[in-house]
């Protein structure tokens, strides 16, 4: 996992923030403030690709122009309100 996280230049523990224009990731964990900001994505033109796993979710943010892609994965058990952002990320 933290070969993984640092393959990834992503932080272990993300908050992940969804605006009707915007999706936001701060470096944080539960039950504490976030930190730093690590990425801000436009919507438009965001394709969201959601695989499901036996406790966990990824999704995918993928910017339909270049291709990069962002990979995100929360856990189902404990709730850490994955479902949320996901269907947040699915509204129009």
């Amino acid at each position: 996992m933290h070969a993984h996280d640092a393959a990834a230049g992503l932080p272990g523990w993300m908050l992940i923030g969804v605006t009707g224009s915007t999706v936001y990731g701060f470096a944080g964990r539960r039950n504490k403030e976030p930190t730093d900001l690590v990425f801000e994505v436009p919507r438009a033109g965001l394709e969201v690709k959601v695989h499901k796993r036996v406790n966990v979710r990824v999704v995918e943010l993928i910017d339909q122009e270049s291709g990069s892609a962002i990979e995100l994965e929360g856990n189902r058990i404990p709730v850490a309100h994955t479902k949320d952002v996901i269907e947040a990320l699915q509204q129009s």
